[in-house]
């Protein structure tokens, strides 16, 4: 999985903080969005290069924020299930490849009634186990590129707490996915998905420090089970100069998604710009640290108080 998506929005979370900081408290709407490139093998025979594009808007009051965003994506393979919290390698159309390949199915991998794509499906030569590195083969899409809208997500934060200066709070989080992308193209799992967390952030200075946890609870395919993950982001950002500028890294994770496949793990660094009171930018540079993850993903955010 591609959790540069969710480093990424959490860099955005961190900029919109500090642009609301010490201004009076009112209802505001705020635009936000972002783009991002990503690729990897994951744990498949074959790389796959996506592209993403996220439109959204923010209306905040004292105390609650709720956002809605949806997202263009373009691919050049089905393999990967776009979800509310990320890239899944989940296999796409031939997901029951990717069941049977951990060790955990009822047979060989290959094409079955459901795949409707392709014609011909190659079968891997060995079963996959955990402690296996042989990759999923699946069928060949070097010539297979597909660009459609995602899965809509909503999201809304609860204040929990706030310090009288502002640099301590405690949030309250809570996802959903609506399920109206194509699930055969790798646009969408074609199931709800939602999610509900927890978020501390503590201003130390210049410093400002962030730790996230989510439980999320994710739709099944039909023939594939995706557990339900908890996933957990800490990060640590620095202003820097006149504060105009602001450096940040994060690790994230997620525990167990695809049975017999490790869990995504990703580092990511990032470098905010405040061009106004009302306008920032952030860029993010993402490593993947496990199988589940892109090799190397690259995104820019933006937020724009209106």
């Amino acid at each position: 999985m591609d959790i540069t998506i969710k480093s990424l929005t959490m860099s955005i979370v961190i900029t919109g903080l500090l642009l609301g900081a010490g201004c009076v408290k009112a209802q505001q709407v705020s635009y936000s969005g972002s783009i991002q490139y990503a690729t990897g093998s994951y744990f498949f025979d074959e790389s796959t290069q996506s592209f993403s594009l996220a439109n959204g808007l923010n209306i905040s009051g004292d105390n609650i924020t709720v956002s809605f965003n949806v997202p263009f994506i373009v691919q050049n393979s089905p393999w990967l299930s776009y979800g509310v919290a990320g890239y899944i390698p989940t296999g796409g159309p031939d997901h029951k490849t990717v069941r049977d390949s951990s060790g955990h199915g009822q047979g060989q991998g290959g094409q079955d009634g459901r795949n409707k794509l392709f014609s011909t499906a190659k079968e891997p030569n060995n079963m996959r186990n955990k402690m296996s590195d042989d990759p999923v083969v699946l069928p060949d899409t070097s010539n297979y590129k597909q660009s459609s809208f995602g899965d809509p997500n909503v999201y809304m934060n609860l204040k929990l707490y706030s310090s009288a200066s502002e640099a301590t709070s405690l949030q309250l989080n809570s996802g959903l996915k609506i399920p109206l992308a194509d699930p055969t193209n790798g646009f969408g799992t074609g199931e709800w998905d939602y999610g509900l967390g927890l978020s501390l952030s503590q201003r130390l200075g210049n410093f400002f420090v962030l730790a996230d946890f989510m439980k999320w609870w994710f739709g099944d395919l039909p023939d594939l089970e995706l557990k339900d993950p908890l996933t957990y982001t800490v990060g640590v950002s620095k202003m820097l100069g006149t504060g105009k500028w602001m450096i940040n890294t994060t690790y994230s994770g997620y525990t167990e998604i695809i049975s017999g496949y490790e869990p995504p793990r990703t580092l990511n660094l990032g470098l905010g710009y405040f061009l106004s009171q009302r306008v920032s930018l952030n860029g993010t540079m993402g490593v993947g640290l496990s199988e589940s993850s892109s090799d190397f993903s690259l995104g820019l955010g933006w937020m724009i108080r209106l």
